[in-house]
């Protein structure tokens, strides 16, 4: 899957009111954080949280979990989306 489909499988599923997960995607719990925090950046979605190992002053870069449970598709995100679709 390129990545311009997973970021609109991703975007469709939160869309939709489920919770993307990385494994349907055949993805790295680092390689999802990193389109997830695409997304966040982009400001497509908000209310996402992801944890790092390490403690508050030194990560060591490493995902622990990205939660999504309160996540929600921006005006924004709902523009792009549309923008792609047609």
């Amino acid at each position: 899957m390129e990545n311009e489909e997973i970021i609109l499988s991703i975007l469709k599923e939160i869309k939709n009111g489920n919770t993307p997960v990385h494994t349907s995607y055949n993805l790295t719990l680092d390689m999802w954080a990193e389109f997830i925090e695409y997304l966040d950046d982009k400001k497509y979605i908000t209310e996402v949280t992801i944890y790092w190992f390490g403690d508050d002053e030194y990560y060591d870069e490493r995902v622990h979990s990205v939660d999504l449970s309160k996540t929600k598709l921006t005006p924004f995100g709902e523009n792009f989306l549309a923008e792609q679709m047609n």
